[in-house]
């Protein structure tokens, strides 16, 4: 058995890992690998944080007309989206906008992870408050 430490923290190596292969190498397979890098860590925080909820299911009008894979995955994506352009554009007019992606990106991830902390924690809080 995986010891906890490393299993929690397993969806954000792989991940950075992508993001790291991403930035520092240009070449197609290399690019190709670190969106199955990516792709791999955000499936495993999605399904993680989505099992872990305390509301287990999203209404249609939280998702709005997306479907929950898209819904799930849009800051992940915003996020790698951003960091190709800044390291593969060539163009400098391009870098506000992977800039703006990529804080977007960050900043729409960390919203959800505070949004999906279990309600143990909430709870106690409020108690003591």
């Amino acid at each position: 058995m995986i010891p906890q430490r490393i299993y929690e923290s397993l969806p954000y190596v792989y991940m950075s890992l992508g993001l790291a292969i991403l930035c520092s190498v240009k070449n197609p397979y290399a690019f190709s690998s670190a969106l199955l890098f990516v792709l791999a860590g955000a499936v495993v925080w999605v399904v993680r944080s989505e099992h872990r909820r305390t509301r287990h299911r999203l209404s249609s009008q939280i998702h709005g007309m997306l479907p929950f894979w898209c819904y799930e995955l849009l800051p992940f994506s915003y996020l790698t989206l951003g960091l190709s352009l800044l390291a593969y554009s060539e163009n400098t007019l391009m870098y506000p906008s992977a800039v703006i992606l990529t804080v977007l990106g960050l900043q729409v991830w960390t919203l959800r992870a505070l949004q999906r902390r279990p309600a143990a924690n909430a709870s106690a809080k409020r108690v003591s408050g």
